[in-house]
């Protein structure tokens, strides 16, 4: 029996199935409640019994699509980490990966405000050393990244990229972020569910001895202010300032002292900024 009928005969005869599938090291989770929300949705409705089939069975190549995205993106994310801190990547450089999550949701448009607060509860649950006051500026990001997928109306699907950094515990983190909105249009549920999404992050470790300090704040200290409504005032964002530089003292080898350290300030070139994704 394949993923997909066995997926469809549970949603079908059980509305309350709800599981999580790891598919690689228990760091990848596929979030299935969504379905049996969808196929509530759908009873209500109260089409047709072919028609619901039908719309159950597109509903369900739906979410195999989303979950081949989130494969997808985990690939694109790792091709563009490997390469950076370079002058034709220079945004931040990391070690290694440590993590990676991914989700898919459904949403119409009087979701729009819960997406912040799942995205900030998404990333808490991610970055479990952050502060708090980080974590709610990086979901506000990610929500509106996401808000503006959802209200675009060009073609029938959208992606989105970003990245941030962060000081997760006695640790400095990269979290990039890759999002996906598929408009449903299915006749006879669009007016319950109106898009799917699937959404990766993945956590990477900074790597401290290839950047100076001055280039990693250029990035956060950005990060920090971009979002006027979460922005920092002057003192928490010294702290946050302060944080950041005893952990990267921390992290930073003697060896390192004395080593070419890479500076994306000082490239040559136009628009170049170590915040962006180019």
């Amino acid at each position: 029996m394949t993923y997909l009928l066995k997926n469809y005969l549970l949603l079908r005869f059980n509305p309350d199935y709800f599981c999580r599938v790891s598919l690689q090291n228990n760091s990848l989770f596929l979030n299935l409640k969504a379905m049996s929300s969808l196929r509530n949705s759908i009873k209500k409705a109260d089409p047709a019994p072919e028609k619901k089939e039908e719309i159950m069975l597109n509903l369900n190549l739906l979410f195999e699509l989303a979950t081949s995205k989130c494969d997808h993106f985990k690939t694109q994310i790792a091709d563009n980490i490997r390469t950076a801190g370079t002058i034709e990547n220079p945004t931040i450089p990391i070690t290694h990966i440590i993590a990676d999550t991914s989700e898919m949701r459904a949403y119409c448009k009087d979701d729009s405000t819960k997406i912040v607060g799942e995205a900030t509860n998404a990333i808490k649950s991610f970055v479990t050393g952050g502060s708090e006051n980080v974590i709610s500026g990086v979901g506000a990001l990610i929500g509106a990244g996401i808000n503006m997928l959802m209200g675009s109306g060009e073609g029938v699907q959208a992606e989105h990229s970003d990245y941030f950094i962060m000081v997760d515990g006695l640790a400095l983190v990269r979290i990039d972020v890759k999002s996906w909105i598929r408009k449903v249009t299915v006749v006879g549920i669009t007016q319950k569910i109106e898009s799917v999404l699937a959404f990766t992050a993945v956590k990477s470790s900074v790597d401290v001895d290839k950047i100076s300090f001055n280039t990693f704040m250029e990035a956060y200290k950005y990060q920090l202010q971009r979002d006027a409504a979460h922005a920092l005032n002057e003192n928490d964002l010294m702290k946050e300032i302060k944080r950041a530089k005893e952990v990267y003292n921390l992290l930073k080898t003697d060896s390192a002292e004395s080593t070419l350290v890479f500076d994306t300030l000082k490239l040559p070139g136009q628009n170049i900024h170590p915040a962006f994704i180019h």
